[in-house]
């Protein structure tokens, strides 16, 4: 059957930043592993490579069947790149997956079974494993005050609802409070009932925000073992102060946006005497004490470092 706008169930959206020869190989894995009865399209969005990896990306899959790219002329990060392929989609679900992931089986169709079944579910991610065979942060918690000054176990204990902890290994289906952003499947619907990614975020906790969104809004998110997805890690950076700088940056934008002014105090607070303990022990512990100190100001976010191609 002719894939057409109104018949398509899914569509997979990655994004490509010099890192052109994992996003041809994610690709490969979801045309290898997804069903022909499965009606499917691909948007990759390049967020202004460097010409080279940009023109590898483009002569490798451009001639692949289901697939398109859209150029962007800037990048606009995980949440503003995403968007841009939203403007783009046309399926049912819509599959966020990094482009530094591999598919391991069918996971499109076993997630949109699964979702065609639970209307109550408005998204769901796979259970994502690393070199080891580790599961790789599939699902966590959202940020507290209680987490903040006394861990995870104590915030599961009081929590109202305590949903499962990331070193468990869950082998059923099971209701998760937030999953990765490196495989998130969501009902088209619900993700544009609630505004999809909020641009803010450049990078980081841009899954937070949207899975608090989401229970916000009623509906429920998933943990499917049954899709498996291999993920890399690091395909698109590699980590260093600047990146750890821009997670505090969107740390803070998140908790200003999710918390009262009294519970924004308590978790600023816990997170500042946190990095003062690891001046002594962590390389650049000084400079991000004093960036977190100051605030994470925005302003010196990666994002305002990007130029137009």
């Amino acid at each position: 059957m002719e894939n057409t706008p109104s018949n398509i169930d899914i569509t997979f959206i990655t994004i490509n930043y010099n890192s052109s020869h994992h996003t041809i190989a994610v690709v490969e894995s979801i045309i290898a592993h997804t069903l022909n009865d499965c009606n499917y399209e691909i948007i990759v969005v390049d967020n202004a490579s460097e010409f080279e990896d940009y023109t590898h990306l483009h002569d490798t899959i451009s001639s692949f069947p289901r697939v398109s790219i859209i150029r962007n002329r800037i990048n606009n990060g995980f949440a503003g790149g995403n968007m841009l392929g939203v403007n783009s989609a046309h399926g049912k679900y819509y599959f966020f997956i990094n482009n530094d992931c591999l598919f391991l089986n069918d996971v499109g169709s076993i997630m949109k079974r699964y979702l065609d079944g639970h209307s109550n579910i408005a998204v769901a991610t796979a259970k994502i494993t690393d070199k080891k065979g580790h599961f790789s942060s599939s699902y966590k918690q959202f940020p507290s005050v209680i987490k903040q000054w006394f861990g995870n176990s104590v915030h599961r204990q009081l929590s109202s609802k305590p949903f499962p902890s990331n070193k468990v290994r869950l082998e059923a289906p099971t209701a998760v409070e937030i999953i990765s952003g490196s495989c998130m499947f969501f009902r088209a619907e619900e993700f544009n009932a609630i505004g999809g990614f909020d641009t803010v975020f450049f990078l980081y906790c841009e899954e937070e925000d949207i899975c608090k969104r989401v229970w916000n809004n009623g509906k429920e998110i998933y943990f499917l073992p049954e899709a498996e997805v291999f993920h890399v890690g690091g395909g698109s950076s590699i980590r260093n102060i600047a990146l750890e700088k821009e997670f505090y940056i969107s740390y803070t934008l998140l908790i200003d946006k999710h918390f009262s002014c009294f519970e924004r105090l308590l978790i600023k607070t816990a997170l500042v005497l946190k990095q003062f303990r690891r001046i002594f022990t962590k390389k650049n512990g000084l400079s991000l004490f004093l960036f977190v100190a100051s605030g994470a100001p925005i302003h010196e976010s990666l994002r305002y470092q990007q130029s137009v191609r």
